[in-house]
């Protein structure tokens, strides 16, 4: 059994993404800890977090979790073409050389994180561009976390006029149940 994170970057009450991600973590065995990003008191990259982070004594709790997780699972919502900004905080906040990564005499970025496996659940009331925010994330994580195998899970066009959203979420569980089988 895996040691699993979930970062919970869902803002709604009636989150979709939530649900879909919910799903997701039925297939996974592990236990599960989830981190719902709403209710932690994360600071955004300022100049003082910077130089707290340039001299070693920055917060580093988020780093070391990540650090220690086998399977990632993140659901976020595509707002605004990106996902929430309480994402992108998460990951400054873990972005933390000598426990996420480090750098060797080369300039090369190795990872000190036990993940191998990413997953990213997310929905849109539109389309959905992957550029936004999976690709992103996907980058970041294969770059400075060693995560090399994401998947991605969506549901698109869940607010267009002529769509039936419960429909879309139901294909998108079922593509989830088809992955795992």
């Amino acid at each position: 059994m895996d040691n699993i994170l979930f970062v919970n970057a869902c803002i709604s009450k009636d989150s979709r993404t939530l649900r879909l991600a919910r799903h997701l973590l039925e297939h996974i065995e592990g236990p599960v800890m989830e981190l719902d990003l709403q209710k932690e008191e994360m600071i955004s990259l300022d100049s003082r977090q910077l130089e707290q982070r340039e001299h070693g004594i920055y917060q580093t709790s988020y780093a070391k979790l990540l650090s220690s997780a086998e399977i990632i699972v993140i659901a976020a919502p595509f707002y605004d073409l990106s996902f929430p900004s309480l994402l992108k905080t998460f990951i400054e906040m873990c972005c933390v050389q000598g426990i996420a990564f480090y750098y060797d005499e080369t300039r090369q970025c190795h990872s000190l994180c036990r993940a191998k496996k990413m997953f990213y659940v997310s929905t849109a009331g539109g389309s959905f561009d992957p550029r936004f925010g999976f690709d992103y994330i996907k980058e970041v994580f294969s770059m400075f976390f060693g995560v090399k195998d994401s998947t991605l899970f969506m549901a698109e066009n869940l607010d267009l006029f002529d769509q039936d959203p419960e429909a879309i979420l139901h294909q998108a569980e079922v593509e989830m149940d088809a992955y795992f089988e």
